[in-house]
């Protein structure tokens, strides 16, 4: 059973994706996707509809930084502090899944001491972090700590999605606990995005923005 723990779709603001694509792709790949969209969880019913295979997920931004919270289906609203979002994540059934934590370029967060408890998978690689050793400090601290690992391709556009997942044993994929255990022995299968990937992300965030605030201009 291949994974991919990080994979946004339209539903978020740098994100061109449609839900009945990443569809399509997932079966032809057998690429199981985690679906992981900004403080946002609209893509979840959507896919529910087209029937594939998938993990409902979130991205929240907290207020030191991102986590996501896997097998949830309520909205945790941005800004949430970083123990409590883990603690709401925990409170819907879900499991906690840190991404990017190192990458200084973008919103990682590091559990503070007491803190690392509330993790339950640590993104050890991510395709779009620019150095490799974001991603080799974050599988240092897994270690250290004694986390599951996995890998996320953080795929904002369609071809980006196929290129990072971690193999696992076949499991009851709507049983979190069951991921838990297949995540006992992981394999990780990686390749870094573009460095151009994060550019275009950006600009596409910014163009939406853009276009929003000169829609409600007009009103």
């Amino acid at each position: 059973m291949k994974i991919d723990f990080h994979v946004h779709t339209k539903y978020s603001p740098d994100s061109i994706i449609k839900p009945e694509d990443l569809a399509q792709k997932s079966k032809k790949l057998k690429i199981i996707p985690a679906i992981t969209d900004h403080n946002s969880t609209c893509a979840i019913g959507k896919l529910r509809k087209l029937k594939i295979s998938f993990i409902p997920g979130q991205e929240v931004r907290t207020d030191r930084g991102d986590l996501i919270g896997l097998y949830t289906n309520e909205t945790i609203p941005k800004g949430t502090p970083f123990a409590e979002t883990a603690d709401k994540i925990h409170e819907q059934g879900g499991l906690v899944y840190l991404p990017h934590m190192y990458d200084v370029t973008r919103a990682g967060a590091v559990p503070k001491k007491g803190e690392e408890s509330k993790i339950d998978i640590v993104e050890i690689f991510n395709a779009r972090c620019m150095s490799d050793m974001f991603n080799l400090r974050a599988r240092l601290f897994a270690k250290k700590h004694k986390k599951l690992m996995a890998a996320g391709s953080d795929t904002h556009f369609l071809w980006e999605f196929g290129t990072t997942y971690t193999e696992l044993p076949d499991f009851d994929l709507d049983n979190p606990k069951a991921l838990l255990k297949a995540l006992e022995k992981p394999e990780i299968v990686g390749k870094k995005a573009p460095f151009y990937v994060r550019g275009t992300t950006s600009m596409l965030k910014a163009g939406r923005k853009l276009s929003k605030a000169l829609l409600l201009s007009r009103d």
